[in-house]
């Protein structure tokens, strides 16, 4: 065998064994059945847990639900999302050329924003930290929330089983580019310039707002007024 058929087969060889097994192997889907590369481009999703673990590591439930997502400037809708809170990851199911479901991680290098349901959620950086946030309010202020779970392993009759907690909030308010937890009204007031004190506590009152039981919508309004001041 000469050297230039050689050289031809191995070429030929390292191409057909990248597609195999390359973790961006949903880019040569795309290509080759006109998947849109803007959105169907990450990991394939193999965080799976055994039968029997108590729970999900979504923030609402294991249904994928019908969302949108902004992905480097570009916004999809109808699209099958959910979000794994756990691992911070904004899944997308689809399916592929032969009709099976596949799930993959939205790469968070494309990631801006996403939308499930009601929530409206932005991938942020502060602190040289990035992470998704809840977003509530469309003014100078903003509330995020940093949604997780945590994965506990307990002994019930003799098994060993892993169960996750409920979801849970961390709170912050967004202020000239920085973000500042609260977990209280008056851990919330304290954040705000001496003259909007006040103002933020009359409010809170008049509106019987306390904000570790207060609404998505309740709290949008709160930062809205906030922003109007």
């Amino acid at each position: 065998m000469t050297g230039s058929i050689r050289s031809l087969l191995l070429a030929i060889l390292l191409i057909f064994s990248g597609r195999l097994f390359s973790q961006d192997a949903f880019q040569e889907l795309d290509k080759a059945y006109g998947l849109d590369p803007m959105l169907y481009n990450g990991k394939k999703y193999s965080y799976f847990l055994p039968s029997g673990t108590g729970g999900t590591q979504f923030i609402y439930s294991q249904d994928f639900i019908s969302g949108e997502m902004v992905v480097k400037g570009y916004c999809a809708r109808g699209l099958d999302i959910n979000y794994d809170i756990y691992n911070q990851k904004l899944l997308l199911r689809f399916n592929d050329e032969t009709g099976a479901s596949q799930i993959l991680e939205v790469s968070e290098a494309w990631l801006e924003s996403f939308r499930l349901g009601d929530a409206f959620f932005k991938l942020l950086a502060f602190n040289d930290e990035k992470r998704i946030y809840q977003v509530l309010g469309d003014g100078k202020y903003q509330v995020l929330y940093a949604w997780s779970k945590k994965l506990k392993l307990g002994d019930y009759a003799g098994h060993s089983v892993y169960t996750f907690s409920p979801p849970f909030k961390s709170r912050f308010v967004s202020i000239d580019g920085a973000i500042y937890p609260f977990n209280s009204n008056p851990g919330l007031i304290r954040n705000f310039p001496p003259g909007l004190k006040t103002v933020i506590k009359k409010y809170l009152k008049d509106n019987g707002i306390k904000v570790k039981k207060a609404t998505d919508q309740a709290m949008a309004d709160l930062i809205n007024y906030i922003s109007s001041l």
